[in-house]
């Protein structure tokens, strides 16, 4: 080896393309935020929800200020603005680790089975985490049925009856309520079959009803 070359005279360099990859970076990282958010804001109480929403909020709109103000500063210490910023966020996802609120649910979906048994309904259902609790409803044929429904989520929910998944023909459609509540559907008697029910609000929520 002469003394011109250097063990790093034959290195391979890879040029990155940033105006490229920051901006794919950038959305990656905020489709994971987002996402992480939402479940955690949909799986604790909806006042929890939005104490934690608002905290992170505030805590991002300081942080950003602070940075404007002193940004010398700020570039020493961004893991800790970062902390700051996000430690909302690390309390809620405690709170839904912990389950809180879970006792709650466990008595409502008790209750609304005991309901369900008492009037002689159909099947209950109820809605936790952008989910039913069961993909399938069974209904007397040409015989007006309940559904007992109790939502546990902190969003929206409802339970519709369509003639197929294209929902094209709504056969029922109950109320929206907001999350904690419950109601008791009250379906028209159906015709023999089976057919397609879905969350109106949540469409990703969705079963097949058997009418026999």
């Amino acid at each position: 080896m002469s003394q011109s070359e250097t063990p790093l005279s034959h290195e391979v360099r890879f040029r990155i393309p940033l105006p490229i990859v920051v901006p794919i970076g950038a959305l990656l990282a905020i489709v994971l935020v987002t996402f992480g958010m939402s479940r955690i804001l949909l799986s604790v109480p909806k006042e929890v929800a939005v104490i934690v929403a608002i905290g992170i909020g505030a805590n991002i709109l300081i942080a950003c200020a602070f940075i404007a103000n002193r940004p010398e500063h700020a570039r020493s210490s961004w893991a800790e603005l970062a902390i700051v910023a996000a430690y909302p966020l690390l309390i809620g996802v405690v709170l839904a680790n912990l389950g809180l609120g879970s006792g709650h649910a466990a008595g409502g979906a008790e209750h609304g089975a005991e309901a369900a048994a008492a009037e002689g309904g159909g099947s209950s259902v109820s809605a936790a985490n952008v989910a039913f609790s069961t993909d399938t409803i069974e209904l007397a044929a040409k015989t007006e049925e309940t559904i007992p429904f109790k939502n546990e989520d902190s969003a929206e929910h409802n339970i519709a009856i369509y003639e197929d998944e294209s929902a094209a023909k709504e056969l029922f459609k109950g109320d929206v309520i907001p999350g904690g509540q419950e109601v008791t559907y009250q379906v028209p008697g159906l015709p023999k079959g089976e057919y397609h029910f879905q969350c109106d609000v949540h469409p990703a929520m969705n079963g097949t009803v058997t009418v026999k």
